[in-house]
């Protein structure tokens, strides 16, 4: 009940009981990643643990490396033109990127983090472990988010992912506050039962809101709205 009868840990996977468990980290994300991107990870019907580590940053120090950097890439950009190399929109994108960073942390509209994402699936079987993480890797392969098996930290894996607040696979990125509110896990808009009544459409996903609340354990039900939207009508 409390614990599990045994615990045997490999090179690629870990193995709690009669359960396999395996842990990939997120190594890689895209220029851009917008809110609501780990929605289809939380709201898998599959056994997985998900979690966040955030460490904050001095925004000076940040700004000072991002000085730098933009001289390196200003440089780049000067190094080629004088050889005559067609110009290179990776260089000017990554400049303007560090730009707009720099002025929003000058201000403090943004700040700067160090984020580590650590997903572990599970399995009654080794093939099944591995199906299971061909789903969550596809997913996330979708939006141009990369991850990686933490081959032979299968011990560090489990120490990071229970609830005790020890991060021992330190595999972080960087990112801003706009990025890192994109990962806020609880943005789920599955309001459907199998049963119930059909309430409307959620505006987030054009889905229908189906439910039954006389199956919970008290039907009671308030109703928001402001005046004149037909709160009346609809109860």
């Amino acid at each position: 009940v409390i614990a599990p009868s045994s615990l045997e840990i490999q090179a690629s996977y870990f193995r709690l009981g009669t359960k396999y468990a395996r842990t990939v980290y997120i190594y890689g994300y895209p220029r851009q990643i917008y809110t609501g991107w780990l929605s289809p990870i939380i709201n898998i019907d599959e056994v997985i643990d998900v979690s966040m580590f955030i460490y904050p940053i001095e925004s000076q120090v940040v700004l000072n490396n991002l000085r730098k950097k933009v001289g390196q890439l200003e440089a780049s950009i000067s190094i080629n033109q004088e050889r005559g190399k067609v110009r290179d929109p990776g260089l000017e994108a990554a400049i303007q990127d560090a730009e707009e960073l720099r002025d929003q942390l000058q201000v403090g509209a943004e700040r700067f983090f160090r984020f580590g994402l650590y997903i572990t699936v599970y399995g009654d079987s080794l093939d099944e472990l591995a199906f299971v993480q061909h789903k969550i890797e596809t997913i996330l392969g979708q939006q141009l988010v990369f991850s990686k098996i933490a081959s032979s930290q299968m011990e560090q894996s489990l120490n990071s992912i229970v609830p005790q607040l020890t991060d021992q696979l330190q595999i972080r990125h960087n990112m801003n506050t706009g990025a890192i509110s994109t990962s806020f896990p609880f943005t789920s808009a599955d309001l459907t039962q199998e049963k119930g009544v059909l309430y409307g459409i959620n505006m987030h996903n054009n889905g229908l809101v189906i439910f039954d609340r006389f199956s919970l354990e008290n039907a009671n039900m308030v109703v928001f709205a402001k005046s004149g939207a037909g709160k009346s009508f609809t109860v």
